[in-house]
C-alpha cells in the first residue's frame, strides 16, 4: 500500500510532466471510482481544464485545475502511468484515463479497485470531504503531546490501530506505524490511555524523522508497492522491523515477531517494545 513517502514520490514524479497540460479527453472504466460528481457532470467539467500543480495532503493526491481540483486517493494499490497514447499497457486493471494535449496519458490503475476521485471547485474543497476527513500530518504545529492526549485520553484502543486513523494524526500506514513504534520503543497493542508524555513525544518526533527520511529515500519498494513512474525508493533497506519476522533485532538480537492488531499484520521487537 502506497503511504505518505511514495504519494509524495509520485506527486514530484508527476508534477514536471502534467503541468501546463490541458486535459483533452477522459474516459472512465469503472464508475464506482468517481465519488462526486455524477459521471457526465465529472466528465464535462474536467475536459478543457489546464493542470497548474500537482498538491498532496497525507495520501491524497491534489490535481490543481482552472476552477477544480481533482482529488486523487490510490488506497491499496492504485497506480499512475504516463504514457503515450499508442504505447501498450496492460488494460486490464486500467480504471480511469485522461488524454494531454502533449500526446500522452495519464493512466489510474488499480488491481484492487478501491482508488477514489472527487472533482471538486478549488476554492471550496478544503471545506468538503474527503479533505475534512484527513488530520494533520506528523509535522504540523498542531501535533503535539497534548493534542494526542485530548484525542486518546479516554481511549482503550490499541496505539498501532490509533496510528492509521486519518482522522488524528495522517500519513502513517503499516509500515510507518510499525517503524515509528519501534523507534518510540513503544509496543504496538498498548492502549493509547496508558501512553506517558514521552512515549507521545517519541512517537512525534520519531514519525517526522522516518517519514522525512522515507520521502529524501524515494518511498519504500516492496511487494504491496512499486512505483511505476520509474521511480524505485530504497527506504525498505533500512526497515528495522517491518517485514524481518524471525530475523534478529538489530537492537537486542532478540527474534522480531509477527501479531495481528485489528487484522493488520504488525511486526515488533518484545524485548525492545514492553507492553504496558
Amino acid at each position: 500500500m502506497p503511504e505518505l513517502p511514495e504519494v509524495e514520490t509520485v506527486r514530484k514524479t508527476l508534477e514536471p510532466l502534467l503541468i501546463n497540460h490541458k486535459i483533452t479527453n477522459i474516459r472512465i472504466f469503472l464508475n464506482k471510482i468517481v465519488k462526486n460528481p455524477d459521471i457526465l457532470t465529472f466528465k464535462s467539467k474536467i475536459v478543457g481544464q489546464t493542470i497548474h500543480k500537482v498538491e498532496r495532503k497525507a495520501k491524497l493526491i491534489i490535481f490543481v485545475l482552472d476552477d477544480d481540483v481533482l482529488l486523487s486517493h490510490l488506497r491499496m494499490e492504485g497506480k499512475y502511468y504516463y504514457q503515450k497514447k499508442d504505447e501498450k499497457i496492460n488494460w486490464k486493471h486500467v480504471l480511469l484515463v485522461l488524454d494531454l494535449d502533449n500526446g500522452y496519458q495519464l493512466r489510474y490503475h488499480d488491481t484492487r479497485r478501491f482508488g477514489t476521485f472527487h472533482l471538486q471547485n478549488k476554492k471550496t474543497y478544503q471545506s468538503l470531504k474527503p479533505y475534512t476527513n484527513i488530520g494533520p500530518e506528523p509535522w504540523n504545529e498542531l501535533v503535539t503531546v497534548n493534542y494526542l492526549k485530548e484525542k486518546w485520553n479516554n481511549k482503550k484502543q490499541k496505539v498501532k490501530t490509533a496510528l492509521l486513523d486519518q482522522t488524528i494524526i495522517s500519513g502513517l500506514g503499516n509500515i510507518y506505524a510499525d517503524e515509528v513504534l519501534f523507534a518510540a520503543k513503544v509496543h504496538p497493542e498498548t492502549p493509547v490511555n496508558k501512553l506517558s508524555s514521552e512515549d507521545l513525544n517519541a512517537i512525534i518526533s520519531n514519525a517526522i524523522k522516518i517519514l522525512k527520511l522515507s520521502i529524501e529515500l524515494g518511498g519504500s519498494t516492496i511487494a504491496t508497492y512499486t512505483s511505476s513512474l520509474g521511480i524505485k525508493g530504497t527506504f525498505q533497506n533500512h526497515l528495522q522491523v517491518h517485514t524481518r519476522v524471525n530475523q534478529p533485532c538489530f537492537i537486542c538480537q532478540n527474534i522480531i515477531k509477527k501479531i495481528k492488531v485489528n487484522n493488520r499484520g504488525t511486526y515488533f521487537c518484545s524485548y525492545c517494545q514492553t507492553k504496558k
